[in-house]
């Protein structure tokens, strides 16, 4: 074959591999980019090399402890190993954990075995743009970067893919580079944050609030964001969160405002902040983490008063609870009818937030549960749907049945919309008391 027929050859087989790849909802590297070679500590004990895999297809896969997706995709690569290692497929795992016992411990506890690095300082998760984790890329057997694919998949249900791809030639270059960050399409950049504070001071009992601004590259439409999580310490609780969206310099910004209340004083470190989203090329959430503020929280005014200032006070306390008895009254006249919607909604968006706990922590089978509960609850006057929906409760309570990662995601979704449109309108309550003060006057 002549060496004008050899690169057409070579030409057809990765437009071949690039479509395979898109079928697959894996996003191909055109044109493959060489991998960076890495020495790392090995978690079983010793030092190894990504380049002692060349020849083979590999993918390397780059998780942490932490990350809740990871947990729920770590069997899935452990499947795929075990009935594909003996074909010419390797599965790596890197760790971004902070210590290797971390790392050795997770990877024991789910049972893993194939071949798993522990990245001591960062530096090989930085070259290949770990910033947001699972991260996973398709390596063909001459060390290239043929794919990438960010979020927790079931990637045993690959193996057809991947059977097709372990039956091309491999190539006769060797593309592993010995340094260098690996240089990815911007698209696949994950989103960036600002975490701002509000300012103070911040006192017991008193809200403030922590401002996290999500920034994109790409646009809205490749990532579906999800609201951010925050570590929070004891002593500090959360009272609510607003988004809002805009779009600034080509660049897309998703704000949350996330309202918190703290009931002692003291020093308290609001870290780390767990950024979340879903890319729409996968339909999995992706993790990564943020370094948060640390706010100082002093005692309510009337605490801080000095003994001695209470006497002086005492006449101003009270007007002041004589005020405070008169608006009550007057309030409790205008809210005769309780907000049972208010409430009703209040009720559904916390338990949304608890699912979206589950599936942070890697417990599709409570998640899966979780859902389908909320989505009978929302149900409207259709006695099949009923009648199926209380069928999946039993299976997924009894039976242990757990929908695809991408049907959760569309349940989901869903839901959140239908529990959105029940928010009650804030005006609603004004022009309620407006109407009866007509009425009474």
């Amino acid at each position: 074959m002549s060496i004008v027929s050899a690169q057409l050859a070579a030409t057809v087989a990765m437009a071949n591999v690039g479509d395979l790849l898109r079928q697959n909802a894996i996003v191909p590297v055109e044109p493959p980019l060489a991998a960076a070679d890495f020495t790392l500590p090995r978690l079983e004990g010793g030092n190894g090399a990504l380049s002692e895999f060349r020849g083979q297809w590999v993918l390397l896969t780059f998780w942490a402890s932490w990350c809740g997706p990871c947990r729920m995709e770590m069997p899935t690569l452990e499947k795929l190993h075990r009935r594909r290692a003996q074909d010419g497929l390797a599965v790596v795992g890197v760790s971004l954990d902070s210590t290797p016992e971390l790392a050795r411990s997770f990877a024991e506890e789910l049972g893993v075995s194939f071949p798993q690095f522990w990245d001591e300082n960062g530096r090989v998760g930085s070259s290949y743009r770990a910033s947001a984790i699972p991260l996973t890329y398709l390596i063909d057997p001459a060390g290239q970067i043929v794919g990438t694919s960010r979020g927790a998949r079931d990637w045993s249900a690959l193996v057809p893919m991947l059977d097709n791809l372990l039956g091309e030639a491999a190539p006769a270059s060797s593309g592993f580079s010995q340094t260098g960050p690996v240089e990815l399409p911007a698209v696949l950049d994950p989103p960036t944050a600002e975490i701002t504070l509000s300012e103070g001071p911040h006192r017991v009992g008193r809200e403030f609030s922590l401002d996290i601004r999500m920034r994109w590259v790409g646009s809205l439409e490749e990532y579906l964001p999800q609201p951010p999580q925050v570590k929070l310490p004891e002593g500090v609780s959360i009272e609510g969160v607003v988004a809002a969206t805009d779009s600034r310099e080509g660049a897309k910004v998703v704000s949350y405002r996330i309202s918190l209340k703290a009931d002692r004083p003291g020093t308290f470190a609001l870290d780390p902040v767990e950024l979340r989203y879903i890319p729409s090329s996968t339909g999995s959430p992706v993790v990564s983490l943020a370094e948060g503020p640390t706010v100082e929280i002093q005692e309510s005014g009337l605490k801080a008063l000095q003994p001695r200032h209470w006497a002086l006070s005492g006449g101003v306390l009270a007007l002041f609870a004589i005020v405070a008895l008169v608006i009550v009254r007057r309030k409790s006249a205008a809210d005769e009818t309780p907000n049972l919607e208010g409430d009703r909604y209040a009720a559904l968006r916390a338990r949304v937030e608890a699912c979206r706990a589950l599936r942070l922590e890697g417990r599709a089978g409570e998640l899966a549960l979780g859902l389908a509960e909320l989505e009978l609850e929302l149900v409207d006057d259709d006695a099949e749907e009923q009648l199926r929906l209380e069928g999946l409760i039993e299976s997924l309570r009894f039976g242990g049945q757990v929908p695809p990662s991408s049907e959760l995601d569309r349940i989901q979704r869903s839901v959140e919309r239908q529990i959105e449109s029940l928010r009650p309108d804030p005006d609603q309550a004004v022009r309620s008391r407006l109407k009866m003060t007509r009425k009474t006057s």
